[in-house]
């Protein structure tokens, strides 16, 4: 991560203090389980990354990302998940090109 990633990340979090109703797409249990989760996963990954590479790079990383979903009260995948959802409700256009009328009872 370069420093002008960071300092981009830093100042989307300020964002989320500031103005948490524009940002927040979490309840607050949410919120409170996925800070504790973070941290514990955050705190085991790089406490054993020595030990287990791997094991200990996956656990922070993702403790690092639940951790910052509470913290920000917001979750990329869910809005992902959420302007997914929106595109799949506009309808489709049906284009009929035959008529059969039967006139059999």
């Amino acid at each position: 991560m370069t420093n002008e990633n960071l300092n981009t990340a830093l100042n989307n979090v300020k964002e989320a203090w500031k103005y948490p109703e524009l940002f927040q797409n979490t309840s607050r249990s949410e919120r409170i389980l996925s800070g504790v989760v973070g941290s514990y996963l955050l705190f085991k990954g790089l406490t054993s990354i020595f030990s287990h590479p791997v094991i200990g790079a996956t656990g922070a990383a993702v403790g690092a990302g639940l951790l910052y979903r509470g913290i920000t009260g917001y979750c990329p995948a869910r809005d992902l998940a959420e302007q997914q959802q929106d595109l799949d409700l506009e309808s489709d256009d049906v284009v009929i090109k035959e008529t059969i009328i039967s006139t059999e009872l």
